[in-house]
């Protein structure tokens, strides 16, 4: 094993954070029919509404430069900013085009264990059909945006060269440029805590069902659902107060474009174990 650099001798990883992360492991190792790391960062892009613009300073020259931003995005994934001349990410830009752009999953508890993307790129200034395109967008995500229409606020656009995309402890990788433009968001997203909710407060039985027959753990105590997208769906199961949560994940026998496919699937799958 390599010595670890000197800067980082005292920076040893907790045991409660090696351990917390060696449980995300354990429960998510294994799950399939899930969707692509390029369509995870899609759905993330196109379900929130506020991004940290990082560009390279001009001074300090050199120096990253982090903004809390509101975006939207265009059909390919690439986000649309409304931008002041007179900010200092503004500045940094006509200097250097170069910027990236992160989002964040909402959601509670520790928030490292939650999803985030990243796209890296070239940000351009938008005119004429392209502008009015993206503008068009950005009123859409952000209706209460009266200042893009002031004299000193132009419409920017991240050309993306490269996605990283982080999906809590122990999930990461680098996605093609190319296949996160081509990807689709998850339809579902937008109704997703709804469903979950309802799965967990009105068929906790039809999930403990799930678990026993389909998923070969007859000994499934508990079983709560924990997330939901267009080709499945995940429950987190116990056998016991000794045993510890295990991720199961369900598919579907086809893609669930809305909650009446959803439903519809869950009806499938409750008489498949029910008769």
């Amino acid at each position: 094993m390599s010595e670890q650099p000197s800067g980082f001798r005292d920076h040893a990883v907790p045991q409660e954070a090696r351990d917390a992360t060696k449980r995300t492991l354990d429960a998510t190792v294994g799950l399939v029919g899930e969707p692509s790391d390029a369509e995870r960062s899609r759905t993330l892009f196109s379900g929130t509404r506020t991004a940290t613009l990082s560009t390279i300073g001009v001074d300090p020259a050199g120096v990253p430069f982090g903004s809390l931003v509101a975006h939207a995005v265009d059909d390919a994934g690439r986000p649309v900013l409304c931008l002041s001349d007179l900010a200092e990410h503004t500045r940094n830009l006509a200097a250097d085009r170069r910027a990236s752009v992160m989002v964040v999953e909402s959601g509670e508890g520790d928030p490292l264990a939650l999803g985030r993307a990243t796209v890296m790129g070239e940000m351009s200034v938008l005119t004429g059909d392209e502008r009015e395109v993206a503008l068009e967008r950005y009123r859409a995500a952000h209706p209460g945006a009266f200042y893009a229409d002031f004299a000193d606020f132009r419409i920017h656009r991240l050309e993306v060269a490269a996605v990283r995309y982080v999906g809590g402890f122990g999930r990461m990788s680098w996605v093609d440029a190319a296949g996160y433009a081509g990807a689709e968001p998850d339809p579902l997203h937008a109704h997703r805590a709804g469903i979950v909710d309802h799965m967990n407060d009105d068929h906790a039985d039809a999930l403990l069902d799930f678990c026993r027959k389909l998923a070969d753990r007859p000994d499934t105590t508990t079983a709560r659902m924990v997330d939901v997208d267009r080709y499945g769906f995940s429950v987190l199961a116990s056998d016991g107060p000794e045993s510890g949560e295990k991720a199961v994940r369900f598919v579907f026998d086809a893609p669930a474009d809305d909650p009446l496919a959803v439903r519809t699937a869950m009806v499938d799958l409750v008489r498949r174990i029910r008769g």
